[in-house]
């Protein structure tokens, strides 16, 4: 095990009156992540982003197997050679042909193997260089800057278990308070409250869906939440239910996109709720239903990515499955492209109706005040023609909202009798904690 994967696993379990004591002697702020991450946070917007992605693919054909037999003697120039040329992959494609994505002459001590998420289906083994954290902390670091973060200990509100009846631990060089948001209820809410509170976190990095219950149980309980400046939201897409509690509660959200393949990274900035593409992360392309590159505003495509950082098991023109469109960008914090969100599993966001049309969860958003009147919802359709939609209701729900919900997804439907709304008292997660707006059983 690596020094860096002992420092986020393993120490964080030693006793946490001792790790406090680190994380209050830790004053070492960029220092304590090494110099190349110093160098990078230094550079990393001085790049040509193309010939960085030109370095990479002739470096891929003449070194990986993969791309060696299926380009031969092909060099790549330009822009223009790049997308005339090389061909899209997507995960069934590298999972086929696994062993012939590896670099010749692999050094086993300077990589890391791990796999992807696997929410939507089997997941992707990767192979990564070893410091392979470098490069996304520089980055994502750079953006939680834009909101005045600066080294600040954080707490978090992710994807861990924590073992041996402890409330929380502490990553005293990582400087996170870290929380088990599978046991979140009123009494554990108020826990992490207090712990939040006592410590001044004004920065919290969690999974959108795992803050918000945090916070919904603290809006129940009379505990404020205005000390916390910022939260840094990733992983899964923010609802305009989520949106509405957070900025009732005084919150600042920063939600950024990014992936296990680590081949696309983008956030929004505290002047604009798009999200900023960072060119020199890694290569971002939206492709239409045709595979065509598309460059214009407005225009919805599949996010498309090749690496920058990973010369040993390099991913080019990889189809992410995740589907945003460029936007016009008037921010003057970032002068590059910027994309309107992201929707996720672009192919399991298909709500099917009896006719055998189709809509998605985004254009079944509500609008008006209906959102504070509930604590959380999720679709089910286990048959086409047929959506249940899971409430939690909150003590401003009447009957009022239950006619206006219901009105709202049959006219969606074609038809009250197409419409199910069961009140429930949690909505479901998947086991690495993150939550899907839509469970659906239905095959397209």
């Amino acid at each position: 095990m690596s020094i860096a994967d002992y420092i986020k696993n393993k120490l964080p379990y030693w006793p946490n009156w001792f790790n406090f004591i680190l994380l209050k002697m830790n004053v070492l702020g960029g220092m304590v992540y090494g110099r190349a991450y110093l160098r990078l946070l230094k550079s990393m917007d001085c790049g040509d982003a193309e010939q960085k992605l030109l370095g990479m693919v002739n470096h891929a054909i003449e070194h990986v197997p993969y791309y060696r037999k299926k380009y031969g003697d092909l060099r790549v120039h330009s822009l223009a050679d790049f997308e005339q040329n090389i061909k899209y992959i997507d995960k069934e494609e590298v999972m086929a042909h696994w062993n012939e994505f590896l670099a010749d002459g692999m050094d086993w001590g300077k990589v890391h193997t791990g796999t992807t998420g696997g929410t939507s289906g089997k997941p992707l083994k990767l192979v990564e260089p070893i410091n392979r954290y470098v490069h996304s902390l520089a980055f994502t670091h750079k953006q939680w800057m834009w909101f005045g973060w600066h080294y600040d200990t954080r707490g978090v509100f992710r994807n861990h278990h924590i073992r041996e009846n402890r409330d929380y631990i502490i990553s005293p060089i990582l400087k996170e308070i870290i929380f088990d948001t599978f046991r979140m209820d009123e009494t554990y809410a108020r826990v992490c409250w207090g712990v939040l509170k006592k410590n001044n976190i004004r920065f919290v990095h969690a999974y959108p869906s795992s803050f918000y219950l945090f916070c919904r149980l603290c809006r129940r309980q009379g505990l404020r939440l205005d000390f916390i400046h910022a939260a840094f939201l990733a992983s899964e897409g923010v609802s305009n239910e989520q949106r509405a509690l957070f900025g009732e509660m005084g919150i600042t959200i920063y939600s950024f996109y990014g992936h296990s393949e680590k081949l696309i990274m983008a956030g929004n900035c505290p002047e604009s709720e798009f999200y900023h593409i960072e060119e020199n992360y890694g290569y971002c392309e939206l492709v239409d239903s045709c595979g065509q590159v598309t460059k214009e505003k407005g225009v919805l495509g599949e996010m498309v990515g090749t690496t920058f950082c990973n010369p040993y098991f390099p991913l080019i023109r990889y189809r992410t499955g995740d589907y945003s469109e460029y936007v016009e960008n008037s921010c003057k914090k970032h002068k590059g492209r910027s994309l309107k969100g992201v929707q996720g599993r672009w192919e399991k966001n298909y709500i099917y109706k009896v006719d055998g049309t189709f809509t998605n969860t985004t254009a079944l958003n509500l609008h008006g005040d209906l959102y504070c009147h509930i604590d959380g919802m999720q679709y089910m359709q286990q048959e086409k023609g047929k959506l249940i939609v899971c409430i939690i209701r909150n003590e401003h729900f009447t009957d009022a909202d239950e006619s206006a919900f219901m009105k709202h997804f049959s006219e969606a439907m074609g038809g009250d009798e197409y419409v199910e709304i069961r009140y429930v008292d949690k909505l479901q997660f998947q086991p690495n904690g993150k939550f899907l707006p839509l469970i659906s059983n239905v095959n397209s």
